[in-house]
């Protein structure tokens, strides 16, 4: 079974600007650093639930809310594809769904995954460091022969940054 990451990417990008297109990268922070959960612990709360490892992460302000986590974890197997919503307040799971792991991937396998040194936590973490700001969107592709995150952080004076991790080492690859 081949995977893409590309089109998760894409996906998830456009649902999230859809559903943050009122709130900037200054709005997201600042609602970030109410929260009492982090993006990496709804991550692991997502992967717990799941069974597997996270791929895609986004934070989704919700205007007069906290927003939600939104978390997709790819099961060990690979043949599960769960959706997560995390409340940033408690860390409790909103909904889970199951989606089609058919029709997102064709370039990324779970044992790219597996064979990454860094995790997408790690990623974050490392994107997190680099710059000083809150991770509110994170996704997994590959890059030649290794997996690469790329992680949007969002900076408390409005302001945002796109950082890339090389999953083979944890290093930042690139930031814009």
């Amino acid at each position: 079974m081949k995977f893409k990451g590309a089109a998760l990417s894409t996906i998830l990008t456009l649902g999230c600007a859809a559903t943050a297109s009122h709130a900037g990268p200054g709005r997201e922070a600042e609602m970030l650093s109410h929260a009492k959960v982090s993006m990496n612990q709804a991550i692991t709360v997502a992967e717990e639930q799941g069974s597997g490892e996270a791929i895609d992460a986004a934070y989704i302000p919700k205007s007069g809310e906290s927003g939600m986590y939104d978390v997709k974890v790819l099961s060990r197997d690979g043949k599960k594809l769960l959706d997560f919503n995390i409340n940033p307040d408690n860390g409790r799971v909103l909904r889970a769904t199951r989606e089609h792991v058919q029709k997102v991937f064709t370039r990324i396998k779970p044992a790219d995954l597996q064979n990454a040194q860094t995790p997408l936590k790690g990623a974050i973490k490392a994107a997190e460091a680099q710059t000083g700001g809150k991770a509110v969107m994170a996704d997994t592709d590959r890059h030649g022969d290794t997996v690469q995150y790329t992680v949007k952080v969002a900076m408390a004076d409005g302001t945002s940054q796109t950082i890339k991790v090389n999953g083979a080492d944890g290093k930042v690859a690139m930031a814009k």
